[in-house]
């Protein structure tokens, strides 16, 4: 034992401590906080560190200089000492050891930091919405790609293309109609309130459009904002700031529209979408703008800051960054398949029929064009449209009606000569590899099974990863590389696996600024589709993080405080309040009273700021959640201490508005508010001195003096001024006489 405590202190490099740990100072958060800090480290470097460094002949050497430390009745030392000989094993075991944590590949180095909450995300699709400008109506068939550069898009649904859109936009504040149509114009940046500023209970935004969607489909509003990059992420917590009433109007008065807010009552950019059940629509005539009118009523508000709008886009749709190179189309009719995917146009598609209720596929293949029984279908092609039919009268098969009666499962041409992907032999983890294609959506793949039917004839089964069916294929899709994993074969050992779908993405990429256009990717094949762009960046692509990119995201949620300890913890827990614009914290500790006082700035249209009950509603409760159990919080608002200057200054004869020039420049100085002084900040004399007497304007600064208007928010140092820890300064009265 003695032994494999000093082999012990050798391999980690420090002596044994004196005590063991106190039960007590588990629940210390100090203690803690001392936990993590070294567990972080220690995941820093393992990266970083050569563990087998180190020689045989060291290692041993190292551990017998410590034996002297935890014995001293230990001292033969030659080779024919029974305890040299374990330690001899035991640092021959720690060679080993340290041999293959070096040789630890990424995928154990995922697993444990899976262990630690710290998993890749998969590869997602990015969203982008698109509008379309000038042209003919013409309709974006299902398996539509649309391309920008090398970037594949499909829509999310078929879409039709009309050249409508947003013509004018206004305000109405107070009875006040303001017309903002120049939001329209994407080169303007300057934006405008939707509701006045500040906001304006019962204030109203209008669009006006030249057109209108289809019977039943909803009216998408892309509504791009302004200072949203100043705002916490919401962390999906549903925070009210306002409460808004859409409507449009028809024949008989505007009518209310069920909406679903995307933007959060215009604080964040993001998609409107309305739904108009009334047919009884019709144009309205306001001021100068006239259209089919849509407007939003500000019904009550508690918000933060105003919002301002930067533009409107409407008739947008949605596209997905992917690439389809597999597609499955099912269909319930057993007789009669129409199929309008532009995916099937291409040729690459095979037929299977279900001839009986939830009972295996067959294929089917297309007739010859003389007599014969099998399981045939008869096809015929129009622009636009391949029909398939099955006559049991005439091939003695035909699939059953029913849900998923017919599927038929298309490929693009490279796919259709790699859609087959081996045989299930029934191994552990046996992987298969999806050749030609990498950065897989998970969620868009499928596989095919073939297994011999009742009667011989080869059956099909298309299985999703995950599937949760007794005896049922398991795998699971490693997007990366392209391949399946399989864990379990269930019933389906010896079968074989045909890709069924599958879609690719570039993940990240996806994420396209705004003013791309967009082209079919098979121009030569379709009518001319009218320019096609987005007017708002796309979001949500995503791809999957190296191993390094997953150490560094652990080790940065390491260092983020979740349960508040030191005063630096509440001021980066109260800053972080989802939803809300806070501008400034300090946090300060009274460890005698066992409290903790918060005071907190937030960013408003007011030129003093401060907290509204709902900001310290939320503040109260996000801090709460996290603060340490006995630890009380005190919130305060900012205090604003004007501070007054007096100057005598000789100003150069010739230079023009000497005293605006220096005016301007001492308020700028002594904006504590606006600025980046921190609250509790020092304001130095000298240095407010320097900065005047140096100014283009001045000749000679003679005389100059500054003090706080109220002293009970101040102290002085010398001739320096240090506000209280909940205090900023701002400007005063400046009594400047100029010479």
């Amino acid at each position: 034992m003695r032994a494999y405590k000093a082999l012990c202190a050798a391999r980690i490099g420090v002596s044994r401590p004196a005590g063991g740990l106190c039960p007590s100072r588990s629940c210390d958060p100090i203690y803690l906080r001392f936990i993590t800090i070294t567990l972080t480290r220690e995941v820093t470097l393992i990266n970083s560190i050569n563990l087998s460094d180190k020689t045989y002949a060291e290692i041993l050497e190292e551990a017998i200089a410590l034996v002297p430390l935890f014995t001293d009745e230990w001292t033969n030392f030659n080779a024919s000492d029974p305890g040299l000989t374990v330690l001899q094993n035991l640092s021959a075991f720690s060679l080993l050891q340290r041999n293959y944590i070096n040789e630890v590949n990424d995928a154990v180095r995922r697993r444990l930091l899976g262990l630690l909450g710290i998993t890749a995300g998969e590869y997602r699709a990015a969203h982008v919405f698109l509008c379309a400008a000038g042209g003919d109506a013409v309709t974006l068939a299902p398996g539509e790609k649309l391309m920008a550069e090398d970037l594949c898009f499909e829509p999310c649904e078929p879409v039709s293309l009309e050249a409508w859109s947003v013509v004018a936009a206004a305000t109405e504040c107070g009875g006040a109609y303001k017309d903002i149509t120049y939001l329209l114009d994407r080169g303007v940046k300057s934006g405008a309130a939707a509701f006045g500023a500040p906001a304006v209970k019962g204030a109203a935004f209008y669009v006006f459009t030249d057109g209108l969607p289809e019977d039943g489909r909803p009216l998408l509003l892309d509504v791009q904002v302004l200072g949203e990059e100043k705002r916490n992420p919401f962390c999906g917590q549903d925070i009210r700031f306002a409460r808004l009433r859409w409507q449009f109007y028809t024949k008989g008065g505007w009518v209310d529209a069920a909406a679903d807010d995307g933007t959060k009552g215009f604080l964040l950019s993001g998609i409107v979408r309305l739904e108009i059940p009334s047919p009884e629509r019709t144009m309205l005539y306001k001021a100068q703008n006239h259209g089919y009118a849509f407007r939003c009523i500000l019904e009550d508000a508690n918000y933060d800051v105003s919002p301002r709008i930067r533009s409107v886009t409407a008739n947008v749709f949605e596209v997905l960054q992917k690439d389809s190179k597999a597609k499955s189309l099912s269909f319930s009719s057993g007789k009669s398949v129409e199929i309008t995917d532009r995916m099937a146009a291409q040729g690459y598609f095979t037929v299977y029929g279900r001839e009986e209720a939830d009972g295996a596929y067959y294929a089917y293949r297309p007739h010859g064009g003389f007599s014969q029984e099998g399981r045939f279908y008869a096809m015929s092609q129009e622009p636009g449209v391949i029909r398939l039919e099955f006559d049991k009268d005439r091939f003695g098969y035909a699939p059953e009606g029913g849900d998923a009666a017919v599927r038929v499962v298309c490929y693009d041409r490279q796919m259709s000569e790699h859609r087959m992907l081996g045989r299930v032999m029934g191994c552990e983890d046996q992987v298969l590899d999806v050749e030609q294609l990498e950065r897989v959506l998970p969620e868009n793949f499928c596989v095919l099974a073939e297994f011999p039917g009742a009667d011989g004839t080869p059956a099909y089964r298309f299985i999703a990863p995950g599937s949760g069916e007794p005896d049922d294929l398991q795998y699971s899709v490693l997007p990366e590389s392209g391949e399946i994993r399989i864990a379990d074969p269930g019933a389906y050992e010896g079968c074989v696996l045909y890709l069924s779908d599958c879609a690719v993405t570039e993940g990240e990429t996806g994420n396209v600024r705004p003013g791309n256009r967009f082209q079919p990717m098979f121009p030569d094949e379709r009518d001319a589709l009218p320019e096609i762009t987005n007017p708002s960046a796309g979001f949500g692509g995503g791809s999957r993080e190296s191993v390094e990119q997953l150490r560094l995201r652990f080790l940065a949620q390491m260092r983020q405080p979740s349960v508040a300890v030191t005063p630096a913890d509440y001021e980066e827990i109260a800053k972080a309040t989802p939803g809300l614009c806070i501008h400034k914290v300090k946090a300060t500790a009274s460890p005698g009273e066992n409290l903790v006082r918060i005071a907190v700035k937030p960013y408003t249209e007011d030129e003093k700021p401060v907290l509204s009950p709902l900001h310290t509603e939320l503040i109260n409760r996000h801090v709460d959640r996290r603060r340490m159990i006995g630890a009380r919080v005190e919130l305060l608002q900012p205090v604003y201490v004007p501070v007054d200057v007096r100057a005598v200054i000789y100003v150069k004869r010739y230079y023009k508005d000497a005293g605006g020039h220096i005016e301007r420049f001492l308020r700028d100085a002594l904006d504590g508010v606006t600025g980046d002084a921190p609250f509790g900040a020092r304001l130095s004399y000298h240095a407010l001195f320097r900065s005047v007497e140096t100014l283009d304007c001045v000749e000679t600064l003679y005389e100059f003096s500054m003090a706080p208007r109220a002293w009970q928010h101040a102290r002085p140092d010398g001739v320096d001024i240090i506000l209280n820890d909940d205090a900023l300064y701002c400007p005063g009265e400046l009594s400047l006489e100029l010479k």
